[in-house]
């Protein structure tokens, strides 16, 4: 069944393919240099040098302290959030299983940012329609931290990626951006 999205305005918004990986990480480095350009001196944070040589490096280093930073951008609501999972889709944000399991095995002790600036506001398909309130901020959680809620965090399973040979995550937990672990920033 298709689906439709709006954005604040009003206007129709035409996701990307969703799947395509490498696509996302080629985006995802000009997302990470467009967050330092913005926010940078704010938070204090710049690129990882290792990403020119490791493109699964962390994201960024907090300046001085030269600590590991990853930026997990949020543009797309979790529109069905409440309805499967009982958490308002405003707030609610996801984190893939197998981002959890590569931090706690080699980064354990990385902060991580969520930049949450929701491009689709408004969501239909069929009978099921679903707004929610426009966020733009920014969101910071220790992986330490961020583990503890995974405990417990409602697990969501991706349809379409269930046979994915491109390296997709194949679930992330949902997570609400309003629990006192997360601290805004932005």
């Amino acid at each position: 069944m298709s689906y439709k999205q709006f954005d604040k305005n009003g206007n129709l918004v035409t996701p990307s393919d969703l799947q395509n990986k490498s696509l996302w990480c080629r985006e995802g480095e000009k997302i990470e240099e467009a967050f330092v350009s913005k926010y940078g001196d704010d938070l204090n944070v710049g690129i990882n040098p290792e990403k020119a040589i490791n493109r699964y490096a962390p994201d960024l280093v907090f300046i001085p302290e030269d600590s590991f930073v990853d930026l997990k951008t949020q543009n797309t609501p979790f529109f069905k959030a409440k309805k499967l999972f009982g958490i308002d889709p405003s707030f609610a944000v996801v984190f893939n299983r197998k981002d959890y399991e590569r931090y706690g095995e080699k980064y354990p002790g990385i902060d991580i940012l969520f930049w949450v600036e929701w491009h689709s506001v408004r969501f239909e398909m069929g009978s099921f329609k679903q707004e929610v309130e426009y966020i733009n901020g920014v969101w910071k959680i220790s992986f330490k931290e961020l583990a503890k809620l995974c405990e417990t965090a409602p697990e969501h399973s991706y349809q379409q990626r269930r046979f994915d040979r491109l390296g997709n995550a194949k679930s992330s937990f949902v997570l609400d951006i309003r629990d006192s672990k997360f601290q805004k920033v932005i």
